[in-house]
């Protein structure tokens, strides 16, 4: 997690993070990067080294052997990984301000690489199988629904014509597979795409025409995410309508 995020999270002043992540730091129950690292990241980020991580293991009663934790970032992709970090603080911030929904589940990323599940589908007459890892998997409960979300961070800035294939059909194909239901224990679900920028979005937009994803797929970019938007704003985008929807509708 970036400085940022831990403030945001744990602390309420900067002088007051600094000090506390210092000390966790120097007795070694925090991890930081190095000299050289350091100029590979726009802010400094922390992640837990041993004995931090063995304080996390036994609050669950887990022996460290038998606990995972990252013991130094995906420095090849760090900026997504901060991104999926943002906006799972920008939900629970959210939920936190709406008495009515709840954050019930979030499975990370590394459960579905730990144990991925495999679709099978077909794209211009050919059958493709293909591994699902969303970046996340969270449900929402709203009192009288429970909705499941899958969440795909894109950071690329080129357009991707491969996107229906490599991410909208095998996408539809899980929704609907007994794979899904055996690990979620139902069949619904949507699909939450967070991208760069207008241009990049309208070209998935125009992708997802070719398939009916009807609800199944919402778009929207970084920059109109926040706690006060993500849920109940205007800001997602779907095939099917032409204006702008929030994620969650009254009549969902």
């Amino acid at each position: 997690m970036s400085f940022s995020q831990l403030q945001r999270l744990f602390f309420t002043g900067k002088s007051q993070t600094e000090l506390r992540l210092r000390l966790l730091y120097q007795n070694g129950y925090l991890a930081r990067p190095s000299e050289d690292q350091r100029r590979q990241v726009s802010e400094m980020i922390y992640w837990l080294d041993k004995k931090g991580a063995e304080i996390v293991a036994n609050l669950n009663g887990t022996p460290l052997s038998e606990f995972y934790w990252r013991k130094e970032p995906r420095w090849f992709q760090l900026e997504h990984d901060l991104k999926v970090i943002d906006f799972r603080l920008d939900l629970l911030q959210a939920s936190k301000s709406d008495a009515s929904i709840r954050v019930e589940t979030w499975v990370p990323e590394s459960e579905f690489w730990a144990y991925p599940d495999e679709v099978t589908y077909n794209f211009q007459g050919k059958p493709l199988k293909r591994h699902i890892r969303p970046d996340g998997f969270f449900m929402l409960n709203t009192g009288e629904h429970r909705i499941r979300y899958l969440l795909e961070i894109d950071r690329s800035t080129e357009d991707n014509p491969r996107f229906l294939r490599e991410k909208i059909l095998p996408g539809l194909a899980y929704l609907k597979s007994e794979a899904y239901e055996k690990r979620f224990g139902h069949r619904s679900g949507r699909w939450l795409v967070v991208t760069t920028g207008e241009r990049r979005l309208a070209n998935m937009l125009s992708q997802a025409r070719h398939a009916k994803v009807n609800g199944l797929f919402y778009f929207t970019t970084f920059d109109k995410i926040t706690p006060d938007s993500l849920l109940h704003s205007p800001i997602w985008r779907r095939v099917d309508r032409a204006e702008l929807v929030p994620l969650v509708f009254l009549d969902t």
